[in-house]
């Protein structure tokens, strides 16, 4: 995961042509607050060339669907056909308070863009009047390939990845829940009539290497409370059995209660959210998500700074050598 720390793209771009020569081999970005992630993917494409781009995720409702198939059409060009678009339905603040977008429908809104992108790639004329798209005429100059990935946590989303997607983007998805979760995915793949086991699993892994366990937890809670209060984050942990602690920390951080979001951070939920620990145990979990069903782990270094990001980067730069895959994640993880 390219880090969004300012100056963000001069940061990011540096920091990926130096992590690509020591064995990354694909660059995957999410965008909040800090780099837009389509200028910043075409700089990546050029410095790293040969390298994958992945977005995993952007929000969907932030820009229109013209402008996502524009963007990616671009990248696919620009990364040699190695750009896979990711898209999520993102949260509240983002879509429809920082952006002024609808924050509805979102089972809908996500069909409906997806269909919608895979006729444009096709090179189709896209014609669509539906529930929450309408779209008149819009065709690319050319046919492209794109994987389409979707970002999703809870039940309807997963199976909708299942059903139509190329894949999935999961986030804050602890090991022991990769079967519930991907058995939503693949339950929507045969549901659909689809073979699960083309389906790509790409995992967000939050990594602290820190020098105790108890220390990196305290990192993942003072980062993640937010998180686990609102929407779908809060739904996705009360699913997956961590049910108290989710609406401890969803009723704290309403009464603004900050101190009281990060008491509810059980360590249990705080070693669901990120890895965290000494290199020997941060290690040991990276390799458990790669043999338990992920196919790409894409690490978020929780570090201060852009040398102490490096320095996370270098150190697991070899992380899953020697792991091997006879199955796609969803396989692997549901079998």
């Amino acid at each position: 995961m390219v880090p969004s720390q300012p100056p963000v793209a001069q940061h990011a771009v540096a920091l990926a042509k130096e992590m690509c020569g020591k064995g990354y081999d694909e660059l995957w970005l999410a965008e909040v607050n800090a780099a837009e992630c389509y200028a910043l993917a075409g700089a990546l494409s050029q410095a790293c060339p040969g390298t994958r781009i992945g977005m995993g995720v952007l929000p969907l409702a932030t820009r229109s669907v013209m402008i996502h198939a524009l963007g990616s059409y671009t990248l696919s060009e620009l990364s040699g056909g190695r750009f896979s678009l990711g898209l999520g339905i993102s949260s509240e603040n983002i879509v429809r308070d920082w952006a002024g977008q609808p924050y509805d429908k979102p089972i809908a809104r996500m069909r409906e863009a997806l269909s919608a992108l895979r006729k444009a790639f096709a090179g189709e004329k896209v014609q669509l009047a539906g529930e929450t798209l309408s779209m008149k005429n819009f065709k690319l100059p050319a046919k492209v390939e794109v994987p389409l990935l979707v970002g999703a946590l809870n039940p309807q989303m997963l199976r909708l990845a299942g059903a139509v997607a190329d894949g999935v983007v999961l986030n804050m998805v602890p090991e022991h829940a990769l079967p519930q979760v991907l058995g939503e995915v693949r339950r929507g793949a045969e549901e659909a009539g689809r073979d699960p086991t083309r389906l790509e699993v790409v995992a967000r892994l939050h990594v602290c290497v820190a020098p105790s366990i108890d220390v990196g937890r305290d990192v993942v809670r003072m980062a993640f409370g937010p998180y686990v209060a609102v929407g779908g984050y809060n739904r996705f942990f009360q699913w997956i059995g961590m049910e108290q602690e989710a609406l401890a920390v969803k009723d704290a951080f309403a009464r603004g209660d900050r101190a009281g979001v990060a008491q509810a951070m059980s360590p249990r939920l705080c070693d669901a959210i990120g890895i965290a620990g000494d290199e020997a145990h941060v290690r040991a979990r990276i390799r458990a998500y790669a043999e338990q069903g992920v196919d790409v782990c894409v690490l978020n270094p929780l570090a201060s700074g852009a040398a102490a990001q490096k320095a996370v980067f270098a150190q697991l730069a070899d992380v899953l050598s020697g792991i091997t895959f006879g199955a796609n994640g969803v396989m692997r993880a549901t079998a």
